[in-house]
Order: structure tokens, then C-alpha cells, then sequence
């Protein structure tokens, strides 16, 4: 359970203040896996268009980019950036990301690029 927490609730304009959290899900439970894929989904639907993806699994999401070469993929940084992106997402649901563990990398299926 949840101890020692407090949180505010925001629907549409409202903000409401800082709160106690009395009662919880403990760590593990089944339940937290549903209620975060709920939590989650905006982030998840950033990818626009068929050359973006967006994949997650419970807390971790990865952003798909599709281009012909490694120099197109400035995608990924405007998918973050972007209106309604991934760090709006981020600051909206006061849940920040650590670029410290962001990773780029380039997959090809021409078997005669280095």
C-alpha cells in the first residue's frame, strides 16, 4: 500500500490541491498493470501517420520512426517536442522522463549497409 503520498486530482480546468493518499494498490498487483495501460494510453497514441509507431509495455514506451535512411529520423525528436507530444504528455501527467536513459538506434534490412 501506498504510504507517506500525496497527490492533487486535475479533470479539464480544475486542479484541485495536494491530498493525502490513505489507501492504495500494493506493488505487483494485477490491477496496477490495467490501471496504468489507462494512464498511459494518450502517450501512446502520439505516433501520427504510417512511418511513426509508438510500442509500450506497462512503463515502458518506445517511439518508431520509418524513414529510408538513419539521417530521417528527426521524427523522434518532434514526436517528443511536437504539440501534444511526448513531453507535454510528460509534464501533463507529472511523469517525467529521463532523457539520461533515452537510446537511439538504426535497424536496416539491406544486409550490405554497415
Amino acid at each position: 500500500m501506498l504510504r507517506g503520498r500525496k497527490t492533487k486530482l486535475r479533470f479539464n480546468d480544475y486542479i484541485s490541491g495536494w491530498f493525502n493518499i490513505t489507501n492504495g494498490i500494493g506493488q505487483g498487483d494485477p490491477l496496477s498493470m490495467i490501471l496504468y495501460i489507462i494512464y498511459n494510453s494518450d502517450l501512446v497514441e502520439i505516433a501520427k501517420g504510417k512511418q511513426e509507431l509508438t510500442l509500450a509495455f506497462v512503463d515502458n514506451t518506445a517511439f518508431l520512426a520509418i524513414r529510408k535512411t538513419f539521417q530521417e529520423t528527426k521524427i523522434l525528436g518532434k514526436m517528443l517536442e511536437r504539440e501534444e507530444g511526448g513531453f507535454e504528455w510528460s509534464s501533463k501527467h507529472n511523469s517525467r522522463f529521463e532523457p539520461s536513459k533515452f537510446a537511439l538506434m538504426d535497424f536496416t534490412l539491406n544486409r550490405s549497409k554497415e
